[in-house]
Parts: structure tokens; C-alpha cells; sequence
């Protein structure tokens, strides 16, 4: 099933990127291809090696706002990502795109579920170079 803009990249990845939202209304396959190579390519992995998942619907324009009416999205989101991971597959770590607004909540929610996984805490995927490298590590969450 197609879900534009929320779940994206390959089918047995070996790092997930978590982002809050998609900054558009809708998405094509083409423009999620094209974040795909992107942030693999900051990442150092291989674009068959990556699957991204946002957190919650595309929207415009809300930045790192998280509404009270987009919780259910979240949980959605979380419960495929640990679901993926206990399928089976071979993820090594997950990288959580943003170190403000909601994003530290849920790299801990992850690691609290998934505590063999690694977790990073990263700038988001666009961060700007005068804070840094775009991804640049921010924290790596241990047990």
C-alpha cells in the first residue's frame, strides 16, 4: 500500500530516517525518490539501504509543530516502524531527523521500544551549514 509521503524507500533497509512531517501537500514517487538520495547520501548509506518514515500527514508550512490532532499519526507511524523491525529485518540503526520540537520525545519513545537498535538524534535532514553539517550527529541514545 502507498502511503505518499509518510513511508518511503526500500523494503529492507538497513537504517531508517525518521522526519516529523512532508513539507507539501502530496508528494510524488519522484520526490521521494529524490529525499531518498539525499539523505542516504548524508547518511553514508546506499539509497537501497533506506526507508524514511514522517511521523505525521503532509502538510505545509507547520515546520516542527506537532498538533494534539496528530497523535494518532504518530502512534501509527511508531507502531509500523517497531512492527518492520520485529519482522525480521535487517535494520541496524534508526536516525531521528531533528533535535527540537517533538523529535528527542520520540527518538526515546523508539529506544524504549526498540532498546537493541541504535538510535541518533540528528539536525534535520535540511538543516542549514552554519549550524553545522546538515545530519550532523547530535547524540546517539544508549541503554
Amino acid at each position: 500500500m502507498r502511503r505518499p509521503g509518510r513511508e518511503f524507500g526500500s523494503e529492507s533497509p538497513k537504517v531508517i530516517y525518521v522526519a516529523l512531517r512532508w513539507n507539501d501537500p502530496l508528494p510524488t514517487s519522484e520526490q521521494e525518490r529524490v529525499m531518498v538520495n539525499k539523505v542516504a547520501d548524508r547518511l553514508h548509506v546506499q539509497p537501497g539501504e533506506l526507508r524514511i518514515y514522517n511521523l505525521v500527514r503532509p502538510s505545509k508550512d507547520r515546520g516542527m509543530n506537532l498538533g494534539i490532532d496528530e497523535f494518532g499519526d504518530v502512534e501509527t507511524t511508531v507502531k509500523r516502524i517497531r512492527a518492520r523491525i520485529n519482522d525480521g529485518h535487517s535494520t541496524k540503526r534508526i536516525v531521528v531527523g531533528g533535535r527540537s520540537g517533538p523529535m528527542p520525545v520520540i527518538a526515546l519513545l523508539l529506544k524504549f521500544l526498540l532498546p537493541k537498535i541504535r538510535i541518533e538524534v540528528r539536525n534535520h535532514h535540511k538543516a542549514r551549514p552554519v549550524n553545522g553539517p546538515a545530519l550532523g550527529l547530535a547524540r546517539v541514545i544508549r541503554r
